[in-house]
This record gives C-alpha cells, sequence and structure tokens, in this order.
C-alpha cells in the first residue's frame, strides 16, 4: 500500500479508528461487567463481615456476663439443695406422718380423724393431702398448729375449721369440758420422688 496515496491514507486512517473504537467499546464492556462482579463480592463479603462482627459482639457478651451467670446458678442450685432438705422422699413419708402424730401427743390433742387422700402428681414433687381432725382445748390445738409449722420438713395447714364438740368430754376442775374444740383441716406434706409407702387411717 502507497501511504502516500491520499486513498490509502484513508483507508489506513479509518482502520484505525475502527481499531480505537473497538478497543473503548469492549474494554468499557469488560470492564464494567468486571467491575460489577467485584461490587457484589465486595458487598457479599461486607455482609458476611457485618454478620460475624455482629456474632462476635454477642460472644464477647456472654463471656463478660459468664462470671455473673454462673454465680446464678450456684444460688439457684443452692437454693435447690435446701429445698431439697425440706422435701423428704416419698419412702420417708411414714416417719413425717409419725412426727405429726407425735407433735399432736405433745400437744395434748386427741386424733378423731387421720385420713390420707390421692397423692397429687406435681412438676417436680408430690403433694399429700391428709384430712385431719383433733380435739382439744384452744390451748392444746394452737400448740398442736404451732409444732406442725415447726417441723423439720415442710407441711401446709389449710381449710382449717374450729367448732365446739357435741360431747362436752372430761370435766376440768373448775366445770370447763378438757375438749373445748373439733379443729378440722387438711395437712399437705410434699416430698420428693422416691418409693411407695402406706400409711395408717385412723377414723
Amino acid at each position: 500500500m502507497d501511504l502516500k496515496n491520499p486513498k490509502a491514507q484513508k483507508i489506513l486512517i479509518g482502520i484505525v479508528l475502527v481499531c480505537i473504537v473497538s478497543y473503548v467499546y469492549f474494554g468499557c464492556t469488560f470492564f464494567s461487567f468486571c467491575y460489577r462482579a467485584r461490587k457484589a463480592n465486595i458487598e457479599e463479603m461486607e455482609k458476611e463481615y457485618s454478620k460475624l462482627s455482629a456474632e462476635l459482639e454477642k460472644a464477647r457478651k456472654i463471656v463478660g456476663k459468664l462470671a455473673q451467670l454462673e454465680a446464678e446458678y450456684e444460688r439457684l442450685h443452692d437454693q435447690w439443695m435446701s429445698a431439697q432438705e425440706l422435701l423428704p422422699e416419698e419412702k420417708e413419708m411414714p416417719d413425717l406422718l409419725r412426727k405429726v402424730t407425735t407433735a399432736g401427743n405433745k400437744a395434748g390433742v386427741k386424733f378423731a380423724l387421720f385420713q390420707p387422700q390421692n397423692p397429687v402428681q406435681q412438676e417436680f414433687f408430690t403433694s399429700h393431702p391428709i384430712k385431719v381432725k383433733v380435739k382439744g382445748g384452744f390451748h392444746q390445738v394452737g400448740i398442736f398448729l404451732s409444732r406442725l409449722a415447726n417441723l423439720p420438713r415442710i407441711v401446709n395447714v389449710s381449710g382449717l375449721s374450729l367448732e365446739s364438740p357435741r360431747t362436752t368430754g372430761r370435766k376440768g376442775e373448775k366445770g370447763e369440758s378438757s375438749e373445748t374444740v373439733l379443729a378440722e383441716f387438711t395437712l399437705t406434706a410434699y416430698t420428693l420422688p422416691g418409693g411407695a409407702y402406706e400409711i395408717a387411717t385412723t377414723q
């Protein structure tokens, strides 16, 4: 090709321009594609970084409260162990109920009824309701209830009613009845699971 020929020069210039335009076009297209791909990758990495940062911060807070949580666990554990000491196992129920009758005898009351009801299973313990009737003076009944409240195991008195008995009983020195009160209530004992037991019924 004769480069001095104006026609040849025009053709050469046209080829150069086409090459430049093609380079610019394809270069921009490729750059745009790469940019979008990289931008998406960067955004994904930023999301992952934010997620990991949040989890790390959460872990730091948990570690910071670890000592407090351990102390709280120890406190609850101690409370639970103390509660267990107040709740006998079911196999210990006869001994507990002997202490109830002993408390009544020492207080000077007479048992007119001692009738166990069906146990009621709770989530962590079992309730053992017992219908009780005792006869005695106001003072004796009060002492008996006080002794029940001071037993080493948990017992609960509910539905307490007091009335004069139909029979006056033995007369005292001043001509007053020694059995002036009939006390009726439900005594509830609580146990942890651990074996069956039998209770004698007084009617």
